[in-house]
């Protein structure tokens, strides 16, 4: 990402947009009975346009210093199938903006590749990005947009090992890093503690497989819970 150092990982500006997201979730949790009651149309083409202007904002800027920015990484996928599913509420858009915002945009705001601090444009760009995504994530489950079943878990496993083939195939062609599948990220994150290349990406896909089953759990839990209480 283009800009200069000093971001601060789990500093003040880190800590307040990790509260604040904390707390959108949080409100669209608790307020579920009434969005599942309105006509949010016009409130999903409002975050479709949002998300899908800071990304494209995002790109031109880049390639105004220089640099191409492609949208490759899985945070990037999941924020199109975010969009996608908000304008068409697609359920296999849906479901994949779901896992793969929860399991890959919430660890990326968790442990930021990033370089500027607030109030940098590419701080601000990046969290609106990945913060909306997750947000987004949680609006698609508490509307229902989101329904998945066991088998959900691994469709999305196995278009998450799509992805990771297509992406290994251009960063082994063009020498990139897409998916972080060619090395580790120059800031402190989970694969820190994985083993070395190419083997952190063997216990990559285990992380993965557990998180979608992680986020899966809560669908499990609230239909054990409603037919308890039937």
């Amino acid at each position: 990402m283009p800009g200069t150092s000093g971001f601060v990982p789990w500093g003040p500006d880190h800590q307040t947009v990790l509260a604040l997201t904390a707390v959108g979730a949080a409100a669209l949790i608790v307020g579920r009975r009434r969005l599942q009651r309105i006509n949010d149309r016009r409130t999903r083409r409002l975050l479709a346009a949002g998300l899908a202007a800071n990304e494209v904002t995002g790109w031109g800027i880049a390639l105004s210093q220089g640099h191409l920015q492609l949208p490759l990484q899985l945070c990037d996928v999941a924020l199109i199938a975010a969009v996608v599913a908000l304008l068409t509420t697609h359920r296999a858009a849906a479901e994949l903006a779901y896992f793969w915002g929860l399991a890959g945009s919430l660890q990326a705001i968790l442990t930021p590749d990033l370089r500027e601090p607030f109030p940098h444009y590419w701080w601000i760009q990046f969290f609106l990005s990945h913060c909306g995504v997750v947000l987004c994530a949680v609006y698609l489950a508490v509307t229902g947009r989101v329904q998945p079943a066991a088998r959900s878990v691994w469709r999305v496993f196995g278009w998450t090992n799509v992805y990771a083939g297509l992406v290994g195939f251009i960063n082994w062609s063009a020498g990139s890093n897409f998916g972080y599948l060619a090395h580790k990220p120059m800031q402190p994150s989970l694969l820190d503690h994985l083993g070395p290349w190419p083997y952190y990406i063997g216990e990559m896909e285990l992380i993965a497989l557990a998180s979608l089953y992680l986020y899966y759990a809560p669908f499990v839990l609230a239909r054990r819970a409603g037919q308890w209480r039937r």
